[in-house]
């Protein structure tokens, strides 16, 4: 069978390396984004983007048919928090940063896969939201947003192409094990946590065949937390 082609987004930071990691270890082609120069394997397809800018997603579909000619999978990983404070005393480019990160990045990049997605009548998208999206907590209301607002993309997503043969899900992390959330709770238990390996198995298995059935899911994935 010839091998499935993956555009990965986010995988230069947080726990986005396992995701890259798990898709090469299954025999995937993968296409991956960062916003600047990084290390990866050697195969591996890295295209310098920021994922805010439809034209720069449009390259990286692009880029990605030219070395492998197809898109099978999409895996919306890149995102970030911010704390904004409370809402009144919150600084409006905090609001548009976490739209702009977490809600912005996932939609030029789904606008752009797409297509070829439609012409093959297959393919497989997964994002990235948030327990918080359901869950809320104080002072981060433009995470929390924008989480939610990825959930909703991707039901949008899964209404309009479902019929045509191509999947839409996402996953809801609580607390991810990634050194900088360790040392922001320094007195956690981190065994509670989930880590990026558990996160990145889930998100290739959604993008695989073996979960074909699947579309239009908000998939807990809190560990034990």
């Amino acid at each position: 069978m010839a091998a499935r082609t993956a555009i990965l987004t986010g995988v230069a930071g947080g726990w986005g390396r396992a995701v890259l990691d798990r898709f090469a270890e299954q025999g995937w082609n993968v296409c991956a984004t960062a916003r600047g120069a990084v290390e990866l394997p050697e195969g591996v397809l890295v295209v310098a983007a920021d994922l805010t800018d439809p034209a720069a997603a449009e390259t990286v579909v692009e880029r990605c048919l030219d070395r492998f000619g197809a898109v099978d999978a999409l895996a919306c990983v890149a995102g970030g928090f911010r704390e904004m404070g409370p809402f009144h005393e919150s600084a409006p480019e905090d609001w548009h940063a976490m739209l702009r990160i977490n809600l912005d990045t996932a939609y030029t990049i789904t606008r752009a896969a797409l297509r070829p997605m439609i012409e093959a009548g297959s393919g497989s998208i997964v994002y990235v939201s948030s327990r918080a999206a359901i869950r809320p907590f104080a002072g981060a209301g433009s995470y929390i947003v924008s989480k939610a607002a990825v959930i909703a993309l991707m039901q949008a997503v899964d209404a309009e192409v479902r019929k045509q043969g191509i999947r839409a899900n996402a996953i809801m992390p609580s607390i991810v094990d990634t050194p900088q959330n360790r040392r922001q709770s320094p007195d956690a238990d981190v065994s509670r946590w989930t880590t990026g390996d558990q996160l990145a198995r889930v998100i290739e298995w959604l993008c695989g065949e073996d979960s074909a059935p699947l579309s239009g899911g908000t998939i807990p994935a809190y560990g034990r937390a």
